[in-house]
């Protein structure tokens, strides 16, 4: 049974699933506001919680990372800029065997539930400013 939503979370559940650029709580909050300029940084917190504990978001990063919210629900890979920290979906699948990945799991002594591949590097926005920084020198 799907759960119905107050208007506070509906407008939390939207502006995550319309964001791109996987939103942190504070983000989040900034663009509800625009909406709902009545809601609580906490309230926001909150929904956020309970709408990625009822399966409707993913949260991405917890411990000392800060954590992003995605609207995009299915199983899929991310890149993440080392300059800035944006988090982009991969536009392709990684794949990897269920062998590989049970083995690695097992490896590191915990039970395989999930995956999510992540790839480290520049994003196009950096490089070409790293690369202007480099001409001007």
């Amino acid at each position: 049974m799907k759960e119905t939503l107050n208007a506070n979370a509906q407008a939390v559940l939207e502006v995550v699933r319309s964001s791109h650029n996987h939103p942190t709580a504070l983000e989040v909050y900034e663009a509800v506001r625009k909406v709902r300029p009545r809601i609580g940084v906490a309230s926001v917190y909150r929904i956020l919680h309970s709408l990625a504990q009822q399966g409707l978001i993913r949260e991405l990063g917890r411990s000392d990372e800060a954590c992003r919210y995605d609207g995009h629900i299915e199983r899929h890979d991310h890149a993440i800029c080392t300059a800035c920290g944006a988090l982009l979906d991969l536009p392709v699948e990684v794949r990897l065997s269920e062998e590989a990945l049970r083995s690695a799991a097992q490896a590191a002594g915990i039970e395989l539930h999930s995956h999510e591949v992540r790839l480290y590097g520049l994003c196009t926005a950096c490089r070409q400013r790293l690369q202007a920084e480099s001409t001007e020198d």
